[in-house]
């Protein structure tokens, strides 16, 4: 019996690398990237298996990246975020919080960078509103490459982002604490926006090191 494997990063769809990253089963992984069952396999040579199970782990180690502003994906165009000045507080603590499980919510980070188109005008077009309710499964069936292109884009955008939200926060925290003392308030010691700010550059920094190889391709 043969069968094919994945043969570089770009084959790889991003479910396959979320499993390649958390299964610790070789038997598991090879099945699940070569759609065929774990009793077929043992049926196969143990060396071919270990040799397919290598090939995996090595290539997922490989990262590149491909931005792509809209996508479709089962028929629905979807658009990464247009602009970080629509990026809510909300929407940065769910990807915080998906984070502290990365590789098992790959997946619903993207459903949070990418979401439905319903306007376009051109190369403009604006995105449905976050609900945390997306369809998050169906970004498993993009390319591996698709998801450290949008990692490339969010890491080589962070100073603008940082800058923004910065901005933005600080003028929230402003008025925060100018309420809490108008009303007799004991202002917080350090209100929750600049916090969450507090964590935002964290995170950035947390997310370039996991992706060294595709921020070290992102500069050449």
């Amino acid at each position: 019996m043969q069968f094919k494997v994945p043969k570089t990063y770009s084959d790889l769809t991003l479910g396959q690398l979320m499993l390649l990253n958390t299964e610790v089963d070789a038997l598991k992984r090879v099945a699940y990237c070569t759609n065929i069952s774990k009793e077929k396999l043992r049926q196969m040579p143990a060396k071919e298996v270990a040799k397919a199970d290598e090939h995996l782990m090595v290539i997922k180690e490989k990262e590149i990246g491909r931005h792509f502003k809209t996508i479709t994906l089962e028929g629905v165009e979807y658009g990464f975020i247009p602009d970080w000045n629509e990026f809510t507080l909300g929407e940065w603590i769910d990807v915080e919080e998906y984070c502290k499980d990365f590789w098992s919510n790959t997946h619903k980070i993207l459903a949070i960078l990418y979401r439905p188109i319903y306007r376009k005008q051109g190369e403009a077009y604006t995105i449905e509103k976050y609900t945390a309710k997306e369809d998050t499964e169906i970004f498993k069936q993009l390319s591996a490459d698709v998801f450290g292109g949008s990692m490339i884009f969010f890491l080589t955008s962070r100073k603008r982002l940082l800058n923004t939200l910065k901005l933005s926060l600080l003028e929230v925290a402003k008025e925060a604490t100018l309420s809490a003392n108008g009303g007799g308030g004991t202002p917080y010691s350090t209100p929750l926006p600049v916090r969450s700010y507090s964590k935002l550059t964290r995170l950035q920094s947390w997310a370039q090191k996991l992706f060294s190889h595709t921020w070290h391709f992102s500069k050449t």
